[in-house]
C-alpha cells in the first residue's frame, strides 16, 4: 500500500511540469466556426424532427384500428417493465397469456384508441401556431369519450390497466416512458394531460380558445359537460350522487356557464340566468359568491341608467 502512494505522488508530480508548460493555441477563424455552429444546431433540431415525425407516424398507424393499438401496447409493457430482467422471455410470455382476453376486450382496445388519440393531438399541439384549428378534433375526441363512458363503466370485472389509460397523465404512461415523449408533450398548464377528464379537456383545450375568440359555441360545451356528469352519475345508479349533482354541482355548473354569457358580449342574459340561480338555490354554498358577483355585473348597467345630477349653476 505504501508503495503505491508513493507511485500516485509521483505521477501526480512529474504531470504538474507538464501542464504548467501548456500554452493557448492559437485563435480560431470567428466566421468558420460560428458557421459551423449553426450547421450543427440546424443538423440537430432537424435530427429531432425527424425523431419526433417519426413517432408520431407510430402512434398514428397504431391509433387506426383496436388490433394495432393493443399491439404497440404490448411492445411498450415489454420493453418498460420486463427489459432488463433476468427471465425476461418466461415473464414476458406469461404477461400475454394471461393478458390474451383482456387485450381483445372491446373495452379495452377502446381505451387504448382513445388514449393514442388523445396523445397524438397532444403531440401535435405544441407546434401548433393556431390552437384553435384543432378544436374540431378535440370536440370529437370528447364526444368519442363521452359514447364509451358506459361501456367501461360495464366492464366486467373492472380492470385497473384499462381505468389507467385514461385516468393516468399523459406524461406517465407507458407510451410516454416507452418512448420518452416528454419533452414533445403540450404545458399541462394549457393542456389537459388527463386522457379522460371532460372536464379538464373541456376547460383546458377547448374552452380557453373559445374565451379569447368570444365564440357562442362556448356555451354548448358546458350542456355536454352536464349531460356527461349526469349520464355517468345515472349510470352509477347512486342516488347520493344524484342529489349531490342536482343539488351542488349541477347549479354550480350553471353559474359558471352564465359567467361565459358576459364573455361572449351577452350580459342580460347571463344576468337572467344567475338570477333564476339564486332564487331556486337559495341553500347553495356558493350562494354569498354569485349574489357578489351579480352585484358587480348590475353596478355598470345601474350607473348608466341613474339620472345624472344636475351642474352646479352657483355663481
Amino acid at each position: 500500500m505504501k508503495f503505491h502512494r508513493i507511485l500516485a505522488s509521483g505521477v501526480f508530480l512529474s504531470l504538474a511540469p507538464l501542464h504548467a508548460q501548456q500554452q493557448d493555441v492559437a485563435p480560431p477563424n470567428v466566421e468558420t466556426l460560428l458557421k459551423e455552429i449553426d450547421a450543427l444546431e440546424l443538423k440537430q433540431k432537424q435530427g429531432k424532427q425527424s425523431a419526433r415525425n417519426a413517432l408520431i407516424s407510430q402512434i398514428q398507424s397504431a391509433s387506426l384500428n383496436g388490433a394495432a393499438a393493443a399491439n404497440l401496447y404490448t411492445q411498450a409493457i415489454e420493453e418498460v417493465q420486463f427489459k432488463g430482467k433476468k427471465d425476461k422471455v418466461e415473464a414476458f410470455t406469461a404477461w400475454k397469456k394471461a393478458h390474451a382476453d383482456l387485450l381483445r376486450s372491446k373495452e379495452m382496445q377502446t381505451a387504448l384508441l382513445l388514449h393514442l388519440k388523445y396523445l397524438l393531438m397532444a403531440l401535435q399541439r405544441k407546434d401548433l401556431e393556431k390552437p384553435a384549428t384543432q378544436l374540431p378534433s378535440v370536440m370529437a375526441y370528447v364526444k368519442d369519450l363521452v359514447a364509451s363512458e358506459e361501456d367501461f363503466a360495464n366492464q366486467k370485472p373492472p380492470n385497473d390497466e384499462t381505468k389507467a389509460l385514461l385516468n393516468k397523465p399523459l406524461n406517465q404512461s407507458i407510451f410516454s416512458q416507452w418512448l420518452r415523449l416528454g419533452e414533445w408533450l403540450p404545458n399541462e398548464k394549457t393542456w389537459e394531460m388527463q386522457p379522460g377528464n371532460v372536464a379538464g379537456i373541456l376547460e383546458k383545450n377547448v374552452r380557453t380558445i373559445l374565451r379569447e375568440q368570444k365564440d357562442p359555441q362556448l356555451i354548448g360545451t358546458w350542456d355536454l359537460e352536464m349531460q356527461f356528469e349526469a349520464d355517468r352519475i345515472t349510470t352509477g345508479r347512486s342516488e347520493y350522487q344524484a342529489d349531490q349533482f342536482n343539488a351542488v354541482t349541477r347549479p354550480r355548473m350553471q353559474f359558471k356557464q352564465a359567467l361565459d354569457l358576459v364573455t361572449i358580449g351577452q350580459p342580460n342574459r347571463a344576468l337572467t340566468e344567475m338570477i333564476k340561480l339564486v332564487r331556486e338555490n337559495p341553500g347553495h354554498q356558493d350562494f354569498p359568491v354569485w349574489v357578489g358577483k351579480i352585484r358587480e355585473l348590475v353596478k355598470p348597467a345601474r350607473a348608466e341608467t341613474s339620472p345624472q345630477s344636475p351642474p352646479d349653476t352657483a355663481p
